[in-house]
């Protein structure tokens, strides 16, 4: 019986993803009623990949991943909040989600089957308009490739001060700037683009960030791209839109991979 009722929360689980999460609990429900009450039975963190729970539960997250996209996961916190706003994000001693989202590229690479060069990736997280889910969330998965071009070729536009970038991608306006260092851990970009936009946690709220690895004159460091929402018509700060789900750039001609080191 008890077996019979596990299979059919999984099935709903996968169902909701598979629909879109129609609901903006849906992703809070399957990481809280069914990935943790399932490990905390049975030690088993299905249908969720991961999950890290210290003794500090305001640490902890789960790792999920999209049935629909193999190659797409999302770094869900054990605790609710509601998003890019959530005050906690901006506060001392804060969790850095977007430092161990990167870590969990592993993952991703296992799916594949193989080593997947870190300038293919991408980490994400949308505004308060431009999300479906009502608790905060970091997307893991593959860059566009037109997206991955464009940010090559910009490069050298790109330092450490925010700048908007020399041409709109996707049709909106980015500001950019560059973070020297070999790991996301660290970065905390949230309160980075808090604190040099000087935005109260609710102004976030109209933000979406994303984090994107590049190489400077052979150095390894991050891109980190901001828009907001209204800078362009039609923009919800959905920043999720730089990334493919279904990681076509690991197919694609290897021409089109080639990478200016020195840029």
């Amino acid at each position: 019986m008890r077996l019979r009722i596990y299979r059919g929360l999984l099935l709903s689980a996968i169902t909701l993803l598979l629909t879109g999460c129609a609901r903006s609990d849906a992703l809070w429900m399957v990481t809280q009623d069914l990935c943790m009450t399932n490990y905390h039975y049975r030690h088993d963190p299905a249908p969720c990949q991961q999950i890290y729970q210290p003794q500090n539960k305001e640490q902890g997250f789960s790792i999920l991943q999209n049935p629909r996209y193999k190659y797409h996961f999302i770094l869900v916190p054990n605790l609710a909040m509601s998003g890019i706003e959530s005050i906690s994000l901006s506060r001392a001693g804060r969790t850095d989600y977007f430092g161990y989202a990167w870590l969990m590229r592993y993952r991703l690479m296992s799916a594949y089957g193989a080593d997947v060069p870190d300038d293919m990736l991408g980490l994400a997280i949308n505004s308060a308009w431009g999300r479906s889910q009502n608790q905060l969330h970091i997307h893991l998965t593959c860059l566009r490739e037109d997206v991955r071009r464009q940010l090559q070729a910009e490069r050298p536009f790109i330092d450490e001060q925010w700048r908007p970038l020399p041409d709109r991608l996707l049709n909106h306006t980015y500001y950019a700037r560059r973070v020297m260092q070999p790991t996301a851990m660290g970065i905390y970009p949230i309160a980075l683009v808090a604190r040099d936009f000087r935005l109260s946690s609710p102004e976030l709220a109209d933000y979406g960030i994303a984090l994107i690895p590049a190489t400077f004159s052979g150095e390894k460091g991050f891109i980190l791209l901001t828009t907001r929402r209204g800078w362009d018509r039609g923009n919800r700060a959905s920043v999720e839109s730089l990334l493919d789900k279904r990681c076509e750039i690991l197919t694609a001609p290897l021409a089109v991979h080639a990478v200016d080191r020195e840029g």
